[in-house]
């Protein structure tokens, strides 16, 4: 993985995420801590599917935090190069 791609998915996530609930996410806030309820987690999931050409799979529920979700989506978008 190659870190500026890894660092511009990261930088993405963030700031999507600033949008939609506002303050400064950081790497080890819990999702659910800064405002990602079920509802907010259907939005997110259609916006990362969009924004990276990736299918994102019912595992993405056992996502906790802003650096575990970045990890996913890296980890999708290797799965989806194949």
């Amino acid at each position: 993985m190659d870190s500026v791609e890894l660092q511009s998915t990261r930088t993405q996530i963030i700031d999507y995420l600033r949008t939609v609930c506002g303050g400064s996410p950081q790497g080890k806030d819990s999702l659910a801590l800064i405002g990602i309820d079920s509802v907010a987690m259907a939005e997110l999931t259609f916006e990362l599917e969009k924004r990276f050409s990736i299918k994102i799979d019912d595992d993405i529920l056992d996502v906790d935090s802003v650096d575990e979700l970045v990890q996913y989506v890296e980890a999708r978008k290797i799965a989806a190069n194949k």
